[in-house]
């Protein structure tokens, strides 16, 4: 998919505001990256979006995250297993046969022959993913699993999910990093800088 034109940011930042940046919080957001998308195409990245309600893969393998998801929560952890889902979900539906599969059989055409898709097309697609509610999680042991892969604690996920606990039990006795804590996502300074990347 590198290489194809078909990445919808700017579509999706019409929707829902401009990427957030600022020098420490978009250096943040590559160490993570780094760490949680190793095997992402060249030129993907994890972008944060203020006026996003929730987190969205995009076809080219970036991963958009709603503000709430840096500002509301103690640390990285709750947004580096968001990003560890969204590319399972990626890998169970790949964004950019969803977006043909929108598209219709011209436009595959055109991007087969072109590498380009129709901006009315991308505009299109990028409301239905704005506004289209998520594909299904997958189930807790797949999670689990990349989670641990990825060195994330399952816990600080579950529980904002669910405070009470009771709904994600599985989530939270089954984290990989219950008993020896996973390597730090990202330093202090690092997390105060992503913290205040929307400028808040």
């Amino acid at each position: 998919e590198a290489g194809v034109d078909v990445t919808s940011d700017e579509d999706v930042a019409a929707l829902a505001g401009r990427p957030c940046r600022n020098a420490l919080g978009t250096a943040a957001l590559t160490r993570l990256r780094v760490r949680l998308m190793p095997d992402a195409p060249r030129g993907a990245r994890i972008a944060v979006l203020p006026g996003l309600t929730r987190a969205l893969h995009l076809p080219g393998g970036s991963v958009l995250l709603p503000a709430a998801l840096i500002e509301d929560h103690e640390g990285p952890e709750v947004a580096a297993a968001q990003v560890v889902l969204e590319g399972l979900r990626a890998a169970r539906r790949d964004p950019l046969a969803r977006l043909l599969e929108s598209a219709g059989t011209m436009a595959t055409f055109r991007l087969l022959t072109t590498g380009q898709i129709a901006p009315a097309l991308l505009a299109s697609h990028a409301e239905h993913l704005v506004t289209a509610p998520p594909d299904p999680p997958p189930d807790d042991a797949g999670f689990l699993a990349a989670l641990a892969a990825a060195g994330v604690p399952s816990t600080p996920y579950a529980y904002a999910q669910d405070v009470s606990g009771e709904t994600v039990l599985g989530l939270i006795e089954a984290d990989p990093f219950r008993a020896a804590p996973a390597p730090p996502l990202l330093t202090d300074g690092e997390w105060v800088g992503l913290q205040g990347i929307c400028g808040g």
